[in-house]
């Protein structure tokens, strides 16, 4: 009895080491230009309200990372418009600044009408 106890204690405290938990965190408008601590293995997904019909739309600038999956959720079913999600798995131990653009893809020589960056500080 002892034994099959011991063998349960040491498969639960493996498994534990091998299969670490994933957290998962949403970054809004409200936290722009902040720095957001996360950890190797997270995901993080940032959401912007994006009306349609104007033209503009939200698009990430270059950085380390690449959108893992980008999705248009409308508001109200069967209504345009709403909040658009872009997920990030996070992959690397090193601190990385996403910066978007809310824009219109033809009116290159205009600047954003916003714009949005947040610094992701990967800890252990």
């Amino acid at each position: 009895m002892k034994r099959i106890i011991l063998l349960l204690l040491v498969a639960s405290v493996c498994g534990a080491q091998t299969n670490p938990t994933v957290h998962s965190m949403t970054i809004t408008e409200d936290q722009n230009g902040q720095t957001v601590a996360v950890h190797k293995g997270d995901d993080v997904v940032v959401t912007f309200v994006a009306p349609s019909g104007t033209g503009y739309a939200w698009t990430m600038e270059p950085s380390a990372f690449a959108a893992a999956k980008e999705e248009d959720v409308p508001l109200k079913p069967g209504l345009p418009g709403g909040p658009v999600k872009m997920m990030f798995h996070i992959t690397a131990s090193q601190t990385v600044t996403l910066k978007f653009d809310f824009a219109r893809a033809w009116e290159k020589d205009k600047p954003p009408a916003k714009t949005f960056s947040v610094t992701l500080r990967v800890g252990s």
